[in-house]
């Protein structure tokens, strides 16, 4: 589903920065210019973030440093010593609005009228704010600055004016102009330049260039809490939690710093970790972040919109209506909270809920392109393409420089142009040409795909499953992130199941098993449709992962049993968060493969049933921690307790728990050889030293043991000969006898080798070198079982399925052969050999519809052979003379 498979799809950020970030050369130099007087190299150390506890003895300094580190209601902000626009633009930030315009009243300065104007902005005014800005706009355009503060000032006020006016955002590149101007040619140390700069870059969905520009502003000012905050955004739209997480402690440690109170909090953090939690749709947790800011800031209109979107979340809608009702009475008129929980709503696939917030946004200020694009995405996720486009196009003319604007316009333009084919349960579009050969076969597999879903879920979409076919891996990015890089080959946004075309080349990601992965897909599409959107992340993965009707693969059994071994199992809300925000490259890879497992555990332990009444629970707004122990009357923490033991069973089962451990056989085997026990004298004479240096007070190192090492060949036999049916030292001895034959096994080993698969099942090692050692034999034949069991497995390639035809045609089990040729030609749907193999059995069997199919498509894949006409043509007659009936 696109909420999961998104975080396969990273985005270029800079990295965020550690506490110790270094500054700038050019700063340095400027710090320690020798003809500085005391109060300039101070007031260059505030304005730099650089500032000491003695440079902010003076109130006025004070408030400009608590403004850089976002500690908006320090008492210097409230001081009238202070400057009248630090304490407004505070004012603006806390959300006192109307005391700050009261602050502002009379001061004719450059920023003063763009934090007006931003004032009237937030409060709705929308007019009052445009005439507040156009005076420094005009004067702007009319190059009437030459300070690098008022331009940066004068530019934040364009960006004003771009939200508030019915206009193509025709200045972007003139603000960029004037920006470059003000850092590069005025004062190369102006870090609010860059901060002007990446606000506009993110606005227009740039978030490799606003990364940057984030990056660089902080070797200016290492404390920019402004800064670190929109690398924080960054980290949440690119589903990079663990980023997050460590850009919201930097924060928090700035406001720590800055107040000298362990219990200070950043704001901006609390809302960055709020908006992460709704973007794992957590609204219970992005709650509570939320709340300590409210308590503090109850007029903050950034967080008062983020409650509202919680309340969406939460599916509480006259909650949510109160959120609004309370926004309003603070800014009527403006669309923020709308926006923010409409934006919610949509990422958590609430597609109608959300789309009905977003127009209402949009009807109170229709200039503003942020709801136009979330619109548009939101319509092209849910298959709605003329509501999509038309949405896209008035985005576009507002803001024609939004990357992700401009790339999801384009791609709603191309799927207007493509072709369909239907069936009863879908719509598959195409683009006209050779991908044709590959549409028109899927409805017959869908419709398999659709009964098995529907009935192991016991639900049907109320309408057709679009599945949309993208001719290359750029476009599928685009269709699936609105940007042109992702890292997955299909995704489920709800109604719609977009995939990339199976094909090998250089826009390609190769050919996969399709048919396996939109059954995965399309049992997102039912789950979402019968939870209405609602079912917990790990639960609609496993639910997916266990209907798509392949055998656990090894290396899931492999990362299975060693989170058994380690006590390191995923309990329900730990599972939810691997996916999301992995700490460890394989957390999301146990995540899919233990959310099965718990899938399975729940169906043997309560039966068929359960899992649905779970969703038919979550359908209604209930929420796992009570649906838990309503369907299958134990709490989650007695449902992992019980987990972990069936699950070592079934772990067991599978060989990959010998006992005892195959590492502690190899120690007592290499204890019973005189270098072994050299070896552990000395790891003893070590150890009491390291005990007697610990005794008397000294540092020692950690404790020392028998290192683990690869076991000699005479160990590993002695071994086999002790412990014949043990799993791991089977695994050794085969390894052992390959070695000593070059890597390439021999008939002498056969034996070996069904003894180890024997015993661990899921390996398929021993499956390959008995299929190699039977194929090159007088009975191929004797191949095929092992060669059924690596095509099972199979993800990638259709080398299995089509030597398993040839072998099955060999025997003359032409059924079989027919069945293999045609998932041959399923997972390799335009390789010319694997159509021509399958047409053969097919005329074999005189199935001469089939013929046809594939030789039409041989004619379609390679045009300049006209011998693929002419067998067409005569094909064709003897399925016409064929008797009917």
């Amino acid at each position: 589903a696109l909420a999961q498979e998104r975080d396969d799809a990273p985005l270029a950020l800079a990295p965020e920065p550690p506490s110790d970030q270094p500054i700038a050369n050019q700063l340095r130099e400027a710090l320690e210019l020798p003809y500085l007087t005391d109060d300039e190299r101070r007031a260059l150390r505030v304005f730099h973030g650089l500032w000491t506890r003695e440079d902010l003895d003076d109130p006025r300094d004070r408030a400009r440093a608590a403004l850089i580190a976002g500690v908006w209601d320090d008492p210097a902000l409230l001081d009238d010593r202070a400057e009248p626009e630090d304490r407004a633009e505070a004012m603006l930030r806390r959300g006192d609005l109307e005391e700050a315009l009261e602050t502002l009243a009379g001061r004719p300065s450059i920023r003063a009228r763009r934090i007006r104007a931003a004032t009237l902005e937030s409060l709705g005014r929308f007019d009052d704010a445009d005439a507040a800005v156009e005076p420094v706009v005009s004067d702007l355009l009319r190059n009437r600055y030459d300070d690098a503060a008022d331009i940066v000032e004068g530019v934040r006020a364009l960006m004003i004016r771009a939200r508030l006016r019915e206009q193509p955002a025709r200045d972007f590149h003139r603000m960029r102009d004037l920006l470059t101007q003000a850092r590069d040619r005025m004062d190369r140390l102006h870090w609010p330049a860059l901060r002007a700069e990446a606000e506009l870059l993110y606005d227009k969905d740039n978030r490799r260039e606003a990364g940057e520009a984030s990056a660089q502003l902080l070797t200016l000012n290492p404390n920019s809490a402004d800064a670190l905050a929109l690398l924080g955004r960054l980290s949440v739209d690119a589903f990079d939690f663990e980023r997050t997480r460590r850009i919201a402690e930097r924060l928090d440690e700035i406001a720590r710093d800055f107040t000298a109170d362990d219990d200070a909090f950043s704001a901006r953090a609390a809302i960055i970790r709020a908006l992460a939690w709704l973007r794992q749709n957590d609204p219970d947790l992005a709650e509570e972040e939320i709340a300590p800011v409210l308590t503090r800031y109850p007029r903050m209109r950034d967080a008062l919109a983020v409650r509202a979107a919680v309340q969406a979340l939460q599916h509480d809608e006259p909650a949510l209506e109160s959120a609004l009702r309370a926004f309003d009475e603070l800014s009527p008129g403006s669309p923020l909270a709308l926006y923010t929980a409409g934006r919610a709503l949509s990422e958590a696939r609430q597609y109608a809920h959300a789309a009905a917030l977003l127009e209402r946004a949009i009807k109170r200020q229709p200039n503003w392109p942020a709801p136009h694009i979330e619109l548009g995405l939101l319509e092209l996720q849910s298959g709605r393409d003329l509501r999509a486009r038309d949405a896209l196009r008035t985005a576009n003319r507002l803001d024609p420089f939004n990357e992700r604007t401009r790339h999801s316009l384009r791609l709603i333009e191309e799927l207007l142009t493509y072709d369909t084919v239907e069936s009863e349960h879908f719509i598959v579009r195409y683009r006209p040409g050779v991908d044709a050969v590959m549409a028109r076969e899927m409805l017959e597999p869908l419709e398999a795909i659709h009964e098995i879903v529907a009935d192991a879920i016991d639900f049907t979409p109320d309408r057709k499953t679009i599945i949309e076919l993208m001719p290359d891996h750029q476009w599928f990015a685009v269709r699936i992130t609105g940007m042109p890089a992702i890292h997955t080959i299909a995704a489920a946004t709800g109604p719609v199941i977009a995939m990339e075309v199976p094909k090998v080349g250089p826009r390609h990601t190769g050919e996969y098993d399709w048919v396996r992965v939109l059954r995965h897909e399309y049992v997102h599409t039912v789950t979402l449709a019968r939870t209405n959107n609602r079912i917990p992340h790990w639960f609609t993965e496993a639910a997916a992962v266990h209907l798509e009707g392949a055998p656990r693969s090894f290396d899931a059994a492999r990362l299975l049993a060693r989170a058994v071994r380690n006590d390191d199992l995923f309990d329900m809300r730990a599972i939810n968060i691997a996916f999301v925000r992995p700490e460890r490259p394989t957390d999301r890879a146990q995540a899919y493969a233990q959310g099965q497992w718990m899938y399975e555990f729940m169906i043997e332990n309560w039966g068929e049933r359960a899992p649905l009444d779970l969703m038919d629970r979550y359908a209604e707004g209930m929420r796992e921690p009570e649906a838990i122990p309503d369907v299958l009357q134990i709490t989650r923490d007695d449902f992992h307790r019980l987990f972990i033991v069936w699950a070592r069973e079934q772990a067991a089962a599978w060989g990959m728990l010998p006992d005892p451990p195959t590492d502690d056989l190899i120690t007592l085997a290499r204890l019973d050889t005189d270098e072994g026990r050299k070896e552990a004298a000395e790891v003893l004479a070590q150890e009491g030293r390291r005990l007697a240096h610990l005794a008397a007070g000294l540092v020692a190192g950690p404790p020392v043991g028998l290192a683990p090492r690869p076991p000699t060949g005479e160990i590993v036999d002695a071994l086999a000969e002790s412990h014949p049916d043990h799993p791991g030292v089977l695994e050794l001895k085969v390894q052992a006898e390959l070695q000593r034959r070059g890597g390439a096994p021999d008939a002498s080993m056969i034996e070996l080798l069904e003894t180890y698969a024997a015993a661990r099942p899921v390996d398929p090692t021993p499956h390959r070198h008995l299929a190699r050692l039977h194929l090159d034999a007088d009975d191929p034949a004797r191949a095929i079982p092992h060669l059924e069991f690596l095509d099972a497995r199979e993800e990638r390639s259709s080398a299995y399925a089509i030597e398993l035809a040839r072998r099955y045609a060999a025997i003359e089990d032409f059924a079989n052969a027919h069945a293999k040729a045609e998932r041959a030609t399923q997972i390799a749907p335009f390789s010319a050999a694997n159509r021509e193999f399958a047409a053969r059995v097919a005329l074999v069997r005189r199935d001469f519809e089939t013929a046809e199919r594939h030789i039409a498509a041989l004619a379609a894949l390679e045009p300049d052979r006209p011998q693929h006409q002419r067998q067409l043509d005569r094909v064709r007659e003897l399925r016409a003379a064929q008797p009917q009936g």
